[in-house]
């Protein structure tokens, strides 16, 4: 996320009478591209049944700027380094994808939204 933009997440995982042995994982990273942007997360871990698993977790961070420094001392401009940082944080998403028209596409995007 980048400039003003603002995100709300609200996941819930609900362990209902019935679900015994049941796992549940939730799982949400946002990565904060200027000061300005905010992350904002309430996930929920709802329980009324025994032996059940369940993990819930949330995080936001910005680029680490000892990581961007070093991309940078490597050639690359701020601008590069942060399109190569996001890129890795999808990547192992994108190398699932079978399409590479689809793949180009998402890659393209990530490059448009941060030039």
């Amino acid at each position: 996320m980048k400039d003003f933009a603002k995100k709300h997440f609200k996941g819930t995982i609900n362990f209902r009478k019935g679900s015994k042995r049941a796992k549940g994982d939730e799982n949400e990273f946002c990565m904060l591209l200027s000061d300005t942007a905010r992350s904002i997360a309430l996930p929920m871990l709802l329980c009324s049944e025994e032996d059940v698993e369940g993990n819930h977790s949330t995080s936001a961070g910005k680029i680490d700027n000892k990581e961007l420094f070093y991309i940078q001392s490597r050639g690359f401009s701020k601008t590069d380094a942060m399109k190569l940082m996001v890129r890795a944080k999808f990547n192992s998403i994108i190398e699932k994808i079978d399409n590479a028209e689809l793949k180009e596409e998402i890659l393209n995007e990530i490059d448009t939204r941060l030039n």
